[in-house]
């Protein structure tokens, strides 16, 4: 799925299959496609880890959702953007901690 695709040299390919767990090849074909168009908004030649790294989260979690929602005041988004953070990082804590579980890649 990357044979196509411009990658730049330090690109480690197991690195991502290591990220990319369970991607079908319609899956991996979507998320270097994703990591070429945001390469190209970025303006770069090549494929980066960086690019092939947001892609991933783009397809694993979807878009990235704004702080405040229409209905709640910056105070209350604030507020509820702790309360996830503290959520997430209780997930990234009990990976780490759970014997023979994959190593944690990235807490968002």
């Amino acid at each position: 799925h990357c044979r196509d695709k411009p990658l730049a040299p330090d690109v480690d390919l197991d690195a991502i299959a290591s990220r990319a767990i369970g991607f079908s090849g319609a899956s991996l074909q979507n998320l270097m496609n994703e990591a070429a168009i945001v390469a190209a908004r970025r303006e770069k030649e090549v494929i980066t880890f960086d690019e092939i790294d947001f892609a991933i989260d783009r397809l694993q979690v979807g878009m990235q959702k704004p702080s405040t929602q229409g209905f709640q005041n910056k105070d209350a988004a604030r507020k509820r953007q702790e309360l996830v953070a503290w959520h997430e990082a209780g997930h990234a804590v009990m990976a780490a901690l759970t014997p023979g579980d994959d190593p944690v890649a990235k807490v968002t």
